[in-house]
């Protein structure tokens, strides 16, 4: 995978092209083939931080679709798994990358 692979466009509500990237990529304990990802389209919160989405990465027919995570249980064990140190130390290389 190459680094520029993290960015991908979406439609707005709007029907606008809207630039994403995937800032973490976690495992799925109960799938390996289709791994979660945290991605942000820059859109900022109350606080002025970015807002975070959730994601698993699916194959579908031979492409590769991102389905959108709104289950809350879902991305409170996303964000269980962010802590782990393994995966924290790759998602801290691909944020380094991302800004070179």
């Amino acid at each position: 995978m190459k680094y520029e692979d993290l960015s991908f466009t979406i439609k707005d509500k709007d029907g606008q092209d809207v630039v994403c990237d995937i800032v973490s990529v976690v495992p799925n304990e109960e799938n390996e083939d289709e791994p979660y990802v945290v991605f942000t389209d820059y859109m900022l919160d109350e606080n002025d931080e970015f807002i975070m989405q959730y994601g698993k990465i699916v194959e579908e027919n031979g492409n590769f679709a991102l389905k959108t995570i709104e289950d809350q249980n879902i991305i409170d064990k996303i964000k269980e798994l962010l802590a782990d140190d393994v995966v924290s130390y790759v998602n801290n290389q691909i944020e380094e990358n991302i800004s070179d």
